[in-house]
């Protein structure tokens, strides 16, 4: 499972709002919002986030989640679980970056 590495800055901001339009779904707010506080509060500890989850009865449930390393706040890895097809696209999204 192939992770993608982004810098909690306003990038970061940017790459989110991109990726919910390019695949017309809702981020979680509150979580970005939590991820940008714990950079500035929380330095020390490994932290995960599950920004979008969705559910089907026929497809596997679909996931973008992240992570931040213990004593690395900068850094945030996202990255595509199951889905039908997605984690291409997510894969794709994230080539020309």
């Amino acid at each position: 499972m192939e992770h993608h590495v982004l810098l909690i800055n306003d990038k970061l901001r940017q790459v989110l709002v991109d990726l919910e339009s390019y695949f017309s779904i809702n981020l979680n707010s509150e979580v970005i919002d939590k991820v940008f506080k714990d950079a500035e509060h929380d330095q020390v500890s490994y932290k995960t986030y599950v920004f979008y989850r969705e559910s089907h009865w026929l497809f596997p449930t679909w996931e973008i989640t992240g992570a931040v390393e213990e004593y690395e706040p900068e850094t945030l890895l996202i990255e595509s679980n199951g889905g039908f097809g997605k984690r291409k696209k997510f894969d794709e999204f994230f080539s020309g970056r």
